[in-house]
């Protein structure tokens, strides 16, 4: 995800002690890993519970046999038998033809 080296963690420690101070910075390494503990947990909970639904969802509505319908209504079959004399069909001929 990110690309940090060994040199770059080492200054960002440097600049958190600076700023944050050497007495407060365990505890919000603390903080911060309760919280990002919390996130993932949060999120997977989350991510099971849309899984289950759509499994929920997939098992009510029997997916297969849904689209076995859909595609037995949306399929069309049409014979085509025209001869060459359909496709130049002219109407003037047609009439000169019976007169």
């Amino acid at each position: 995800m990110f690309d940090i080296g060994f040199f770059e963690l080492l200054i960002i420690m440097g600049i958190a002690v600076v700023v944050i101070g050497p007495q407060n910075l365990p505890r919000l390494a603390k903080s911060i890993g309760k919280g990002w503990g919390e996130f993932q947990s949060t999120f997977n909970d989350l991510k099971k519970d849309v899984m289950d639904e759509a499994e929920g969802l997939r098992q009510s509505t029997d997916i297969d046999k849904l689209e076995q319908d859909i595609g037995a209504a949306t399929k069309v079959d049409v014979d085509v038998n025209l001869s060459m004399n359909d496709i130049n069909y002219d109407p003037k001929s047609s009439e000169q033809e019976k007169s």
